[in-house]
């Protein structure tokens, strides 16, 4: 028995050392540069804006976090190698990786995470402004000061709001150039055309295979799946729905899926008629079949989410949430309850003079092509039960402003304020949200309860109170989970797919002979 096991181990050593020195050889034959074909360029690097559109897939490759997520959104040390929280959450000490220099050689020290995170960083003044200072205690030791108690590691998963080299700025404080710690250094940029990073030779980690990435602006998603079929980019993100099954079924392209931590939703107005009825936006949840959805329109993409709030992939995610089962009969019974009826045959109901109709406000542009199909879907269920919907394509802006100023009906969304795996987006039907326009005391409670504690076991028990509440209160009604697509040419090879969002992660990637 002994003997065969030596012979096994034997034997597979061999094997695995041949697959090691094939994949040297391949790496030694072939240039190590990649060309990413993504939506949009980078608007901005600096700390006094949110990066928006494809800006974070860039960033996670230039920037890092105190603490990360792995592939499988478990928290993990990331600039920082260890943490600790003396008081239940209101005061934070991160203890720093030593021996990190950032790209152009200044080290990473506490002094540069004060300047990430203290009064000027952009970072305080949202998601951290509960932040009362940060503070160096020495080179290698930095102390986050509360103003409430807050799980703060959790929120530092996101790159976002990095850790970045007091170097960015001039004497001034204007920003130079992006410089981080992360596996790939900025090159150059050329606006809305391409970015190109080159590797990080001194990367504290594991260093990159690929010596250079080229991320190639390409807004339009057909012409980006097309530049990958001609090899004119290697890999692209943000495949279309329509495009997958079709790509899945071409022997020189790989596709990749993996269900993320970002949901679809109709938020509901409910400050005005007719969504200020909870009769009514329960007719909308039995109206959408959302796992007809997924099936038809998004072709099979996307896990239906039947109003639950959260994807599965997600922490604290309840498994046995009471969902929504599509019921038309049922939609038109509540409709019928609540005084809504077809006086004049038209097939749209009306009360008090009034037609039962609603405005839904979908963003134009990359973000999620997908919007526009479900938006549609959703318009055709809705008139099935009475209800008419205008559907508004408004720039990004526009649509955040008429959200601000409580001018809408439904808003199509997508679900943020998602930090690695952790659920901040309850926050966005918060009293106090500026988005929401939704109002409830006891949910406020429970939104400010589980934010203010740092026990994960108390966390799930108010996590899971509010995922009951928000399917019971519908002050949002959630579509579809979503699945990320990114296609490869087949040969890129070593990409692992990630299920957080803004992450694209490249370091294990290593470039193949083309065929």
């Amino acid at each position: 028995m002994k003997i065969s096991l030596i012979i096994c181990i034997v034997l597979l050593s061999a094997i695995f050392s041949g697959c090691a020195g094939q994949q040297a050889e391949e790496v030694k034959a072939v240039q190590q540069e990649v060309t990413v074909g993504i939506s949009t360029d980078v608007d901005n690097w600096c700390l006094d804006k949110f990066p928006g559109g494809d800006a974070r897939f860039v960033w996670s490759q230039i920037f890092e976090t105190l603490v990360r997520v792995d592939t499988d959104l478990k928290i993990q040390p990331g600039l920082a190698e260890s943490w600790e929280t003396p008081d239940d959450g209101k005061t934070w000490r991160f203890h720093l990786q030593e021996g990190i220099s950032f790209h152009d050689g200044t080290p990473f020290n506490a002094a540069a995470v004060v300047f990430s995170y203290g009064d000027e960083a952009y970072a305080r003044t949202t998601i951290l402004r509960a932040v009362a200072h940060v503070e160096a205690v020495d080179e290698h030791t930095v102390e986050f000061v509360l103003k409430r108690p807050m799980p703060l590691p959790f929120y530092l998963t996101h790159v976002a709001w990095p850790v970045m080299s007091p170097t960015s700025v001039n004497e001034q404080g204007e920003f130079v150039k992006p410089v981080g710690t992360g596996p790939f250094k900025f090159d150059h940029q050329i606006d809305e055309q391409k970015i190109v990073l080159v590797r990080n030779d001194a990367y504290w980690g594991e260093k990159p295979t690929l010596e250079k990435v080229t991320f190639r602006v390409v807004p339009d998603a057909t012409t980006r799946v097309m530049a990958l079929e001609r090899q004119e980019v290697d890999m692209i993100i943000k495949v279309p729905e329509a495009e997958v099954s079709r790509l899945d079924g071409e022997p020189d392209i790989t596709v990749h899926r993996r269900l993320t931590t970002i949901t679809d939703f109709l938020q509901f107005n409910c400050q005005r008629a007719p969504f200020n009825d909870l009769a009514v936006r329960m007719a909308v949840a039995y109206a959408v079949d959302t796992e007809q959805m997924v099936a038809t329109v998004l072709e099979g993409i996307g896990e239906p989410a039947r109003g639950r709030p959260f994807s599965p992939v997600m922490m604290f995610a309840n498994p046995d949430l009471d969902l929504f089962e599509a019921n038309v009969e049922q939609s038109k019974e509540l409709l019928s309850a609540a005084g809504w009826q077809d006086i004049d045959g038209d097939g749209l109901l009306e009360k008090d003079g009034e037609t039962l109709n609603a405005t839904l406000l979908v963003a134009r542009g990359a973000w999620a092509p997908r919007h526009v199909s479900i938006a549609e879907a959703v318009q055709g269920a809705l008139r099935e039960v009475g209800m008419e919907v205008e559907i508004q394509l408004l720039d990004r802006g526009v649509g955040r402003k008429l959200e601000t100023a409580g001018d809408f009906d439904i808003i199509l969304r997508t679900g943020y304020f998602v930090w690695g795996p952790y659920p901040r987006h309850f926050f966005i039907h918060h009293t106090n949200s500026p988005w929401g326009h939704f109002q409830d005391e006891e949910y406020d409670q429970l939104v400010n309860a589980a934010d203010m504690t740092a026990n994960l076991e108390k966390q799930q028990e108010l996590y899971f109170k509010l995922q009951d509440m928000v399917i019971e209160r519908l002050p949002s009604f959630y579509l579809v989970h979503e699945e990320k697509i990114v296609a490869t040419n087949v040969y890129v090879q070593g990409y692992t797919i990630t299920a957080e969002a803004p992450w694209l992660n490249l370091e294990g990637v290593y470039m193949a002979e083309k065929k």
